[in-house]
């Protein structure tokens, strides 16, 4: 694999924007649109070797992404992809800090995720989609909110 031309990464890079973004604002449809009709997630918990769930097109995706209604809201903050490409198949690596909000009986509490994706992704007549995304999750941390 080599470094993108920049219209790859552009692409790419977009790709992974719109998929935060679709997640925080509970656009489920539009989330799984970003994947090939047969793609897939593979989500693994910390320090586990194998994934903790692996759901596998439309339907059992948009089911996966319907976890995040449990919360109030949700922000996923991205760093820069590292994007390798070789003709029509990509690869990236992109850190994620992903802050969950919910209102408990003792008041508001954030949840977050330290998570790393690691993506491949196929070049189609309708541009750059996900073909698979594993999701990491390094560490996690509750943290109380002030009102």
């Amino acid at each position: 694999m080599t470094s993108p031309d920049h219209d790859d990464w552009w692409a790419i890079t977009r790709v992974i924007a719109h998929y935060a973004r679709f997640a925080d604002e509970r656009r489920f449809d539009e989330m799984v649109g970003l994947f090939v009709p047969d793609g897939r997630m593979l989500l693994f918990r910390p320090r586990a070797q194998d994934p903790a769930e692996a759901p596998q097109g439309r339907d059992e995706l948009i089911a996966a992404f319907g976890a995040l209604t449990d919360f109030e809201t949700t922000g996923h903050v991205l760093a820069p992809s590292l994007v390798e490409v070789d003709g029509d198949v990509a690869h990236a690596y992109t850190r994620c800090m992903a802050h969950h909000i919910s209102e408990t009986p003792e008041g508001r509490v954030r949840f977050t995720l330290a998570d790393r994706y690691d993506d491949d992704l196929v070049r189609t007549d309708d541009g750059w989609m996900f073909r698979e995304r594993r999701k990491y999750t390094d560490w996690t941390e509750t943290t109380p909110l002030r009102r």
